[in-house]
């Protein structure tokens, strides 16, 4: 069965590359296509209960935002011509579909038909560019990037919205990764390491599951930036570890802890212990740390000093936190 961007990508070829050579050939090369942003099928990830609300074939169509202002109402219509259930009937072996979701909330014709290039960017990194300043790669969280690289660009023959698009799939560079690395380890640190057992002591069993909410939190973080790829928001973040290249063993116990009680308080702490010696072993083995300690906020200061530009090494070790 094909998932959600098969669909969009066949249901572009078929349907709106026509609609485009018929109505827009002279803007045609302006215009981009594929399927980006939110949703389960952007990332790859959608199956049956995902068309419970707000699924059906679509794409999203980007342009410039001097073009939308001349042609903007009329792709739209155009695109909102399109004949879906047609579409469904004559693909219904392949999609395992009968017709859309019964469930259309409204969000949908905001992720996928017209949309301007900087709307898109705007929307997803809070620029309309792409980035240049150390403040610009730190604006935007994880999971907010995940969206705005996630997907496939179908066309795109003059470039404008790959060419930003590219820069951000780049990734962080060297020195503001390793900064983000270091706030998250830190903080993963201070919350599993430490205060997890000194909340334990008092008794306060709330404030005890936050540390362990929040060490997994940023260990997922530290795992994502360690494996060159940013953080998708909390539904996908386990389901992304599956396609890890580095440190992937640590889904498993990561997975354990999450599903453990207080009762099981000391294994929770075993747990991380366990968890952090094998992170601290990747730190080690990229020469980012000289694994001395087997504390995890030790271990990003000495991420902070192999960081060369002076003035990221100088701020407070929290800041680039996820």
């Amino acid at each position: 069965m094909w998932n959600g961007l098969k669909i969009s990508e066949v249901f572009f070829e078929e349907y709106g590359i026509p609609m485009i050579e018929k109505n827009f050939a002279e803007y045609k090369d302006e215009i981009a296509a594929g399927l980006a942003g939110q949703t389960s099928e952007c990332f790859g990830y959608d199956d049956y209960i995902s068309r419970d609300h707000d699924y059906a074939p679509g794409f999203c169509l980007w342009i410039p935002e001097e073009l939308r202002k001349i042609i903007g109402d009329d792709l739209a219509e155009a695109y909102a011509s399109l004949p879906i259930e047609e579409f469904i009937l004559s693909h219904r072996t392949d999609i395992g579909m009968a017709r859309p979701s019964d469930v259309m909330t409204g969000a949908r014709a905001h992720r996928v038909g017209v949309h301007s290039i900087e709307e898109f960017y705007f929307e997803h990194t809070g620029m309309t560019t792409a980035p240049v300043t150390t403040q610009d790669w730190l604006a935007t969280p994880q999971m907010y990037l995940a969206e705005a690289v996630n997907g496939k660009v179908f066309r795109d023959t003059s470039g404008k919205f790959s060419s930003i698009r590219k820069v951000w799939e780049g990734f962080y560079p060297e020195d503001v990764l390793k900064k983000k690395v270091a706030a998250d380890l830190a903080m993963a640190g201070k919350t599993g390491q430490f205060n997890y057992a000194r909340s334990l002591k008092r008794g306060d069993v709330g404030a005890a599951y936050c540390c362990v909410t929040e060490f997994i939190y940023k260990i997922s973080a530290v795992l994502f930036l360690m494996n060159g790829c940013y953080m998708p928001y909390y539904k996908w973040r386990f389901r992304a570890m599956d396609e890890f290249t580095t440190l992937k063993a640590v889904r498993e116990p990561l997975m354990k802890l999450s599903q453990m009680s207080e009762e099981e308080s000391s294994e929770k702490v075993g747990i991380i212990e366990e968890i952090s010696g094998m992170v601290i072993k990747e730190l080690v083995a990229r020469g980012w740390s000289s694994g001395y300690s087997d504390y995890l906020l030790d271990n990003a200061k000495l991420v902070m000093k192999t960081i060369k530009d002076t003035e990221i090494a100088s701020w407070n070790i929290f800041v680039g936190e996820d």
